[in-house]
């Protein structure tokens, strides 16, 4: 592979420095793990945008807090003292911990009751604006409404947020067959002020077979890749500056059926080894990662410009400094808006990897700004 310093100064020779969005996702649960991260750690991060993870709906559109007891008490309160004349605060609605049925049902039946609610979280909690986060409108439990509601929805929102000066951001679907379904492109160009395409985890089904977390370009084995969603976005004729290529901080895992058949596309029993602090069964924290990487035989596909790790059974895909790089690299030649990084409790936050604290956000700032005096 080639090493950091030489990208780092190729890309120093052939590209004057830009100011490319590094967007930083928090998750408010990991502030509850056993060994916790708060927004107090995350500062050194030097994001241009953090984004709390931390709201899901009722089914009549009142905002529920997904962590209430500590959201109200510390971790709203300690969140606002990242903002600074670099940096903007957004909350996310939605994501993983609501459901499409739930969004769809009060997007098409109470619309104005959401965006009235979310207009007045924001004042009241001090936010500069919402991440969007609906997974996905007509999919997943949604309805083939979706669409047309969906589209109304952020023309009104948006309407409302002009009104106090707040940020429009929409978390999108990197698969076309689901995002043709979902969102009017646009609409979402001309009325979001960013689109962050989560080009990672591609996989929609249940898995039988390994597949790698974010390949960079397709093969048989990841048909689905960052480059065929970038590129299937923008033949949208979506404003290629408002997409943010989403780049995750954790690894995949999986159990192999066979341990000596170990490639990409080979079979699975299931999810595979679990970090002892994260606790999710086929994921692991980078720095669970890197403990016990040294263990595992490692392996670049070229073709998708990835590696994946091996050992006995287990098998995970990650993202290294080098395929992080080709990512940033893409976004720069592509004219891209930047990088949305998922999330900041998933990556090496405590520097027990040995790279720093945060490396994927701190290597974003590097690249994106690189000979320049912004921090």
């Amino acid at each position: 592979m080639i090493g950091i310093s030489f990208l780092l100064l190729v890309f120093n020779f052939f590209h004057e420095s830009s100011a490319q969005n590094v967007i930083c996702y928090y998750d408010s649960s990991a502030a509850s793990l056993d060994n916790p991260l708060t927004p107090e750690n995350l500062s050194v991060a030097n994001c241009t945008h953090y984004t709390y993870i931390g709201l899901g709906l009722t089914a009549k559109g009142d905002l529920r807090l997904l962590h209430e007891s500590y959201d109200k008490t510390t971790g709203f309160s300690s969140f606002q003292n990242l903002r600074s004349s670099n940096a903007k605060l957004l909350v996310l609605l939605g994501g993983i911990y609501e459901s499409s049925s739930t969004f769809s049902n009060v997007v098409g039946t109470y619309p104005d009751t959401l965006i009235n609610n979310i207009a007045l979280f924001l004042n009241r909690y001090n936010f500069d604006g919402i991440d969007i986060d609906w997974r996905y409108p007509a999919s997943r439990g949604g309805k083939a409404a979706d669409k047309a509601n969906f589209q109304k929805f952020v023309i009104r929102l948006r309407a409302r947020l002009n009104m106090i000066n707040k940020l429009l951001v929409i978390s999108v679907s990197p698969t076309k067959s689901i995002f043709t379904a979902a969102y009017d492109s646009i609409t979402l160009s001309l009325y979001a002020d960013m689109i962050n395409v989560y080009a990672f985890n591609f996989t929609e089904t249940i898995e039988t077979k390994t597949a790698n977390l974010a390949p960079m370009y397709s093969n048989s084995a990841n048909p689905i890749s960052v480059n065929s969603s970038i590129v299937d976005w923008l033949s949208t004729k979506v404003r290629k500056s408002k997409i943010n290529i989403g780049v995750a901080t954790y690894a995949r895992t999986y159990t192999l059926t066979n341990a000596t058949k170990n490639i990409l596309g080979s079979a699975v029993s299931g999810p595979g080894t679990m970090g002892p602090n994260s606790k999710q069964a086929g994921y692991l924290a980078q720095y669970e990662f890197c403990s016990l990487s040294g263990a595992y035989f490692n392996t670049t596909d070229v073709a998708t410009q990835t590696i994946y790790y091996t050992k006995d059974s287990s098998w995970i895909s990650t993202e290294t400094a080098d395929t992080l790089i080709q990512k940033f690299s893409y976004v720069l030649d592509n004219a891209l808006g930047g990088v949305a990084i998922y999330t900041l409790d998933w990556d090496d936050w405590s520097n027990g990897c040995g790279a720093g604290e945060f490396p994927a956000a701190a290597l974003a700032q590097q690249y994106f700004n690189y000979g320049s005096s912004s921090p």
